[in-house]
């Protein structure tokens, strides 16, 4: 009877165990990839026949040797084909392998109704094939909904060619266009850019690989590299948050497959006065007058035209006759970063002061240049320009007034006054008569001349002591309110005369105990957060205490240690508050974190 009895229990034990049933698995797409090959994991949760009455957050492992370059959520409630309700819950996430070796994906874990569901650990391994080129890594489509990509338009530039590159964001779902939060360009090392200022906020829908993507440029950039050989652009990285749920979201980072590009050097034949000029130019040369007179000035204006790197475009220089007296050249600079790539002018004006007659040649030195569409060097070479320089008018007229002033002297050696006294004495009495006339009206005119000459000068007195009386109340109230501003400064911060130190080893201990072990990342970046700020007060001779912004400890510690170390500070504590709450990989392991945190409060106590 006994027998009957169990097996009776057992048979209905099983149905209900048939009836309800969870599972919580991962499902690898492939078990190996090749280097740059993306592949796609599912955290799924399956509930059949079972009432959800409470469900917690599912946490995922971290991801070593990898990058998470996409992310989505999975949930789907239906009927299979036995009736039975299915309630599937789960988070998809794509990874790229980065180099050779192997994936280690440890367990998920999910709490349903009271109890803890764990995915079994696995291996993925990563050969040292690459799957395919830069561009069908990118472009494939089984790299999920978001993805970036980083598209140069020429990738076998010569050395100090500029070449233009499109950074353009990629997705299915055409919200997340708006949800980009922060982007992180590479180190640029070994290339000169400058980013160009035209973007639009317009997005494009682009069939690629057979499914539909939204994509939007968001950054367009001219490079110039600076040395030949292989170059490689690091990848960017964006940040988007995305909602998660009804009241959560998360942050994801992505990051553009990295770009190499073979720089050729230039040719060995460069003339004499290259200095590194790459591009398509054009000059020209002018003179605003070509007939003048000895000691008149003329201005000669050389402008260069074109695009490429203009940075190293010089004045050309003129080559002139040693009778020309030549001032100081003017030059004004434009450019601007384009589409196409660096456009600009360089306009340089030069006055000349020829001192003697003649007929002269203005020469203007040449430029020589690489033109990588042609690929050789030429020349900017213009015509020289003839001016004619006459004599000087004026300097004639002077020498004529001494000869005729020579003349009337040697008339007067030769005047015999006993034949000529009663004529002269008549001619002295008139002479003497009209010469009052003309002293009278000489000095009437320069009396009212003189009046409104001191009137004038009068006038401008009051007017700069007006003007100098103005100028030093408004620095009065400039000091003033400076005064007041460094006062109010000082006085917010709470400053302490404790002389008590802390070296923070304890702290720094308890950093590389978590780092080590790495599997509580939230406190090791709390525990780094608030070790980074005690610091920073220390440092300041800050209250322990008190509480004073990052902005304003950035600000002290940029004053006191320069921007370089404030500017490290400032980072290592924003990516600790990114970081604790941040689900997918890391860009860097914490024992790397650890030790540049070790580095930074090490330079705080030294040069306190």
């Amino acid at each position: 009877m006994k027998k009957y009895v169990i097996l009776f229990l057992l048979i209905f034990l099983s149905g209900i165990w048939a009836k309800a049933q969870v599972s919580f698995q991962l499902i690898p797409q492939k078990n190996e990839v090749g280097v740059n090959e993306p592949v796609r994991l599912q955290f799924l949760l399956s509930i059949k026949n079972e009432e959800i009455k409470n469900m917690g957050r599912l946490k995922l492992p971290s991801f070593s040797n990898t990058q998470v370059i996409g992310r989505q959520v999975i949930q789907n409630q239906g009927f299979d084909d036995e009736g039975n309700s299915v309630f599937e819950y789960g988070i998809e996430i794509i990874l790229r392998a980065v180099k050779k070796g192997n994936i280690r994906i440890d367990a998920a874990q999910i709490t349903v109704n009271n109890r803890k569901y764990e995915t079994k650990p696995t291996v993925i391994t990563v050969s040292g094939n690459p799957s395919g080129s830069e561009d069908d890594t990118a472009f494939n489509s089984k790299l999920g909904e978001v993805f970036l990509k980083f598209k140069i338009s020429e990738k076998n530039p010569y050395q100090n060619e500029g070449v233009v590159a499109n950074l353009k964001f990629y997705t299915r779902r055409i919200e997340l266009l708006n949800s980009m939060t922060n982007l992180v360009s590479p180190d640029w090392q070994g290339v000169f850019v400058q980013p160009v200022k035209e973007r639009s906020n317009t997005y494009e829908q682009e069939i690629i690989n057979g499914e539909s993507y939204f994509s939007r440029v968001i950054g367009t950039y001219v490079m110039f590299p600076t040395q030949s050989g292989t170059l490689v652009i690091n990848p960017f990285t964006l940040t988007l948050t995305i909602p998660d749920g009804f009241f959560d979201e998360h942050d994801l980072n992505i990051k553009s497959a990295p770009v190499t590009l073979q720089v050729k050097r230039l040719p060995d034949n460069a003339p004499k006065d290259f200095h590194g000029l790459v591009g398509q130019f054009t000059m020209r040369a002018s003179a605003n007058k070509k007939d003048l007179q000895a000691e008149e000035a003329v201005t000669v204006n050389v402008e260069i035209n074109g695009k490429g790197n203009l940075t190293l475009l010089k004045s050309p220089g003129l080559l002139i006759s040693d009778d020309i007296e030549q001032y100081t050249p003017k030059s004004k600079f434009d450019s601007e970063a384009t589409l196409q790539g660096i456009k600009g002018k360089l306009n340089t004006s030069t006055i000349l002061v020829p001192q003697k007659e003649g007929t002269y040649n203005i020469n203007v030195e040449s430029v020589s240049y690489f033109d990588p569409i042609d690929e050789k060097y030429k020349s900017l070479i213009v015509q020289p320009i003839p001016i004619k320089v006459s004599a000087n008018t004026l300097a004639k007229n002077d020498d004529k007034t001494g000869t005729d002033i020579r003349k009337d002297t040697s008339d007067v050696n030769q005047y015999d006054p006993k034949s000529a006294i009663k004529n002269k004495v008549t001619e002295v009495l008139k002479r003497d008569h009209n010469s009052l006339e003309k002293i009278l009206i000489i000095i009437l005119f320069t009396g009212i001349i003189s009046i409104i000459v001191i009137l004038v000068i009068c006038i401008l007195v009051i007017k700069r002591n007006k003007n100098n009386k103005l100028k030093k109340q408004e620095e009065e109230q400039s000091f003033d309110s400076l005064n007041k501003e460094k006062k109010f400064t000082s006085h917010n911060l709470p400053y302490t005369s404790s002389n008590i130190t802390n070296d923070f080893k304890n702290e720094l201990s308890q950093l590389n105990h978590l780092a080590q072990e790495g599997t509580d990342k939230k406190e090791f970046y709390i525990l780094l957060e608030k070790t980074l700020i005690e610091a920073a007060k220390q440092y300041l001779n800050l209250e322990k205490d008190s509480f004073v912004s990052t902005s304003d400890l950035e600000d002290e510690l940029a004053q006191r240690l320069g921007d370089e170390i404030s500017e490290e500070w400032k980072n290592m504590v924003i990516q600790s508050q990114i970081e604790r709450y941040s689900s997918v990989t890391e860009q860097e392991s914490l024992e790397s974190v650890y030790t540049k945190a070790k580095d930074l409060i090490k330079k705080l106590n030294i040069k306190k």
